[in-house]
């Protein structure tokens, strides 16, 4: 079993006893006592925290696998990667401009349009570089997906990846 998926489920024990004690916390008998109603909203906060990891997790050892499964073929690069991520942005950009101030909701392919563009993050933060136009792809789509504000695990997962890939260049 890899590293990851181990961990995961580690993780998702731990959650689960996180998850048990509120519920019994919260359908006991015992008097409240001063503090109690902040300590249950942290806690269910941090399970709340706990299962963006998970899914964070569950969701790399998934493409993981998929890439595993890809025909040598059939893969797509990180240059093509990063040229339909940012067609996606480009789609969704020029989508936002044509939405109305004030519209309540958002239009349904802006969700789908977020999906995409996080799916295709996630597969070039897991892209091993097999060239310098990839490794120079990858570094690309970090700078410009954080625009200097954000900060997430995909982006030294990438990093990594082309240090690697250029150090084993070397």
């Amino acid at each position: 079993m890899n590293t990851n998926l181990a961990a995961a489920i580690s993780n998702a024990y731990d959650l689960s006893s996180i998850l048990r004690v509120c519920v019994r916390s919260l359908e006991g008998n015992a008097p409240e006592q001063p503090g109690d109603g902040e300590a249950t909203a942290h806690t269910v906060k941090l399970a709340g925290n706990m299962v963006g990891d998970l899914i964070s997790t569950l969701e790399l050892v998934e493409l993981r696998g998929e890439r595993l499964e890809q025909d040598a073929s059939q893969r797509t690069g990180a240059v093509q990667l990063l040229d339909k991520w940012k067609a996606a942005k480009h789609t969704r950009d020029a989508l936002m401009q044509k939405l109305p101030d004030g519209e309540a909701g958002e239009p349904a392919e802006l969700a789908e349009l977020d999906q995409n563009i996080e799916w295709l993050a996630e597969r070039i933060s897991c892209f091993e570089p097999k060239s310098d136009a990839d490794a120079a792809a990858m570094l690309e789509w970090c700078v410009e997906d954080c625009a200097g504000e954000l900060l997430c695990e995909q982006y030294p997962r990438a990093q990594k990846a082309v240090i690697r890939y250029l150090r084993a260049k070397a």
